[in-house]
């Protein structure tokens, strides 16, 4: 019972942790850009690589449990969360391969002599020394010659998923419609409403096409199983209002919006089988995802403000990160009477299960 209520646990924060993460450490990494708008961005790259890559193959999951289209006119309404699991080596990045321009050197004063936390990682506090005399006192650091400790800044700390979870999931919850067109084909529909958590907004849409190919194959058409190929594409954006910043970073240019802007799209193509056993579906699949992601920055932002170290920046990160894999899926469904339950396990670069329940007609 308690590796039961432990699972349901790890499900319910899993779909939780995309916003927290949004909620909470959005602000933080800005703070990164203390230190110019090249090395902050490879900071701020770094933090966030992880979740970036959980979180692209989760928008993957829970599109299919049978390779069975349905009938003409008939429907499935599903809801799944698919938890991705990041293994322990991104819980922590090392600056000192960045090859940074302004900063010297930088120290975990959390648990000295450990790298940097990135956002999945521990509560650990980085401090990043700078190359020049920020405070005006003639001291200057040089890489492993840190003399003045003062010229410095701190970065933000990781969420420490893995410590209170023992693992680190990132998941996405998806609300899904299925419906039967004509020649054994299904179109699918799934979406997330627009949801506001703190200062920031997301919203889901994907779109998905299943086909009955064993139709198609001589001498198989009989074979008791089911054959298909699906495509699905999903959309997940979301924007953070960073205007909360303004007193630490106040705006370069007065009227200004200060936000985070994310765009991830994943597309997913797949080979399916399935065979029903009375209330039993076993289901499997091989195919091919990937997801392209950009992430913004934007507005103009003030650092080390009414000093001699004073600078400004507008709109100063901008990335693209790409992400595919390879994939196997297998699961299993029960089938109680229009209703089902069904579970599945996926093996490509972050493995992960998908959850989720659902009613069927035809």
């Amino acid at each position: 019972m308690n590796k039961i209520v432990k699972l349901v646990f790890i499900f319910v924060i899993a779909a939780a942790i995309p916003f927290s993460l949004h909620a909470q450490n959005e602000d933080d990494i800005v703070r990164f850009l203390q230190a110019n708008k090249t090395d902050g961005g490879k900071l701020i790259t770094a933090y966030i690589n992880p979740f970036i890559e959980g979180f692209s193959y989760a928008l993957n999951g829970g599109w299919f449990h049978t390779a069975k289209p349905h009938k003409l006119g008939g429907f499935d309404i599903n809801l799944s969360l698919t938890p991705v699991f990041i293994p322990s080596s991104q819980d922590r990045f090392d600056p000192s391969k960045l090859n940074f321009e302004n900063i010297a050197g930088f120290a975990n004063t959390t648990n000295p002599g450990k790298n940097a936390p990135t956002i999945i990682g521990p509560n650990d506090r980085t401090t990043y020394y700078f190359n020049y005399d920020l405070d005006g006192d003639g001291n200057t650091n040089s890489p492993g010659n840190i003399i003045d400790p003062d010229d410095s800044f701190s970065g933000p700390e990781g969420l420490a998923l893995r410590e209170n979870l023992k693992v680190a999931p990132i998941g996405a919850p998806m609300l899904q419609v299925g419906v039967g067109l004509i020649k054994g084909t299904d179109v699918m529909v799934r979406f997330v409403p627009k949801i506001s958590v703190g200062s920031t907004e997301t919203k889901l849409f994907g779109l998905g096409l299943r086909h009955d190919i064993k139709q198609h194959i001589p001498g198989i058409k009989m074979l008791p199983f089911d054959l298909s190929v699906m495509a699905g594409f999903t959309t997940f954006e979301g924007v953070t209002d960073l205007s909360a910043l303004a007193t630490e970073f106040p705006p370069a240019t007065a009227g200004t919006r200060q936000e985070a802007i994310y765009k991830f799209n994943a597309y997913l193509f797949e080979a399916l089988i399935s065979k029903k056993i009375a209330i039993l579906t076993v289901f499997g699949g091989v195919g091919f995802n990937g997801v392209k992601t950009t992430a913004d920055v934007q507005g103009s932002y003030t650092f080390f403000n009414n000093t001699a170290a004073e600078f400004d920046l507008t709109n100063p990160y901008s990335a693209t990160f790409k992400n595919n894999s390879m994939r196997f899926d297998v699961g299993f469904r029960i089938n109680l009477l229009a209703f089902y339950l069904y579970g599945d396990y996926t093996i490509q670069e972050y493995s992960s299960v998908t959850a989720g329940l659902g009613f069927t007609f035809r």
